[in-house]
């Protein structure tokens, strides 16, 4: 990199000390070791640490450094530490989560991260940095809006009609772009969807807000479940109108008393029907439609397929996020992940045990993407509601 003239005049008569303590945000920098080396001015405002009370100590052990984020994973331990990787990885980044810093005083602080390695005139990495942003009042705010959302989705479990209903949500932050719903249109009609919006956080949450409008609408006038979706996207484009955000959505309904339904699809992952056996259970059925995500194309065609589910059988939605979620090995839980979890299960809580096994095969301390599901099977009718059980 060539050095302007102005520049040759300028840098050498700058205190990168006094320029770095007169930013607000949080910045120390570590040895390799992780031994801290420097703390400015705006870490001592945000936390209450003077730099006495932190130089020389190492940042995994201090305790005001250590750790956790918005899912309660402890981040100061060695292989999830973000700065670690970096020193490791030779690369800077961006932890994608909210972490929490204990305050002197004891209280939480809300921020956001950076990390990354400090490299001497050779290019060696001599040691790292980190910069945290107070995000009090963004949390706040996602927080009280992913309450919100808890509040439009369905959560628990439904025992209604002669169907048991049950469902599991894990955003990826606090609020999160996948939506799910279980409603009875009347006895003999149930609704299911699982709907994914592009991107995360409050702004595809806003769109998963528009999504269920739109579906509740067309329900009051329509009953083909085809005919709603195409109604759902020609409502979604016309009211969004924001490029770059787009929705897949599985959808079905179900009489429970002829145990027949009928599936429909906009580019989401397929519906399974998994049958019980004397090991656990194998996936009878595959409800796969070729289709276009709601919000690219006016008029387009949503096909439907009929299903049927009978006793000792669950249908399952779900969202990408279970998909796509990638393993030790390299490869994506999938499918197959899905089945030979299934294939010698003989618990009570399919959908929990579920992800407690993709978490023990992923290759990654967190999850990537939000995931929903939605387990839906035929019972004996006791019309019991557990929702939020």
């Amino acid at each position: 990199m060539k050095i302007r003239p102005e520049e040759e005049m300028i840098l050498p008569n700058i205190s990168y000390h006094k320029i770095l303590d007169q930013i607000k945000d949080g910045i120390f920098i570590t040895d390799v070791d992780r031994k801290i080396v420097y703390w400015n001015q705006g870490a001592e405002e945000l936390t209450g640490f003077k730099n006495d009370d932190v130089l020389g100590e190492y940042c995994y052990d201090f305790k005001g450094l250590c750790n956790t984020d918005q899912k309660g994973f402890y981040l100061c331990e060695l292989g999830t530490c973000p700065l670690e990787k970096a020193l490791i990885t030779n690369a800077s980044c961006v932890y994608p989560h909210i972490v929490f810093i204990e305050k002197k005083n004891g209280k939480e602080l809300p921020a956001s991260i950076n990390v990354g390695p400090i490299h001497d005139k050779n290019g060696k990495i001599v040691g790292g940095f980190c910069v945290f942003r107070d995000m009090s009042d963004e949390y706040r705010q996602m927080k009280l809006a992913g309450e919100i959302q808890k509040k439009m989705i369905t959560l628990g479990k439904i025992r209604k009609n002669g169907v048991l209903i049950e469902t599991f949500y894990e955003p990826v932050e606090e609020i999160g772009g996948d939506f799910m719903e279980a409603f009875f249109l009347d006895d003999k009609s149930l609704v299911a969807t699982v709907a994914d919006v592009t991107g995360h956080g409050i702004s595809a949450s806003l769109f998963t807000v528009i999504y269920k409008t739109l579906l509740h609408s067309s329900f009051s006038q329509l009953h083909n479940p085809s005919e709603v979706l195409h109604n759902v996207n020609e409502g979604f484009i016309n009211t969004t109108q924001v490029e770059g955000y787009y929705l897949t959505a599985s959808l079905i309904i179900f009489n429970p008393v002829t145990r027949r339904g009928k599936f429909v699809s906009a580019r989401h992952p397929p519906g399974l029907i998994f049958k019980k056996n004397e090991k656990g259970y194998y996936l009878k059925q595959e409800l796969s439609l070729q289709s276009i995500m709601i919000g690219v194309e006016e008029n387009a065609y949503f096909q439907e397929m009929d299903f049927q589910l009978d006793k000792g059988e669950f249908l399952l939605l779900t969202s990408d996020g279970l998909w796509e979620a990638e393993c030790t090995n390299d490869e994506f839980f999938g499918l197959n992940g899905i089945e030979e979890f299934l294939a010698d299960y003989r618990g009570y809580d399919i959908l929990n045990d579920m992800v407690k096994s993709l978490y023990e095969k992923s290759k990654y301390i967190e999850f990537q993407d939000d995931i929903s599901m939605i387990k839906i099977e035929p019972v004996e009718d006791t019309s019991i509601d557990l929702q939020n059980f």
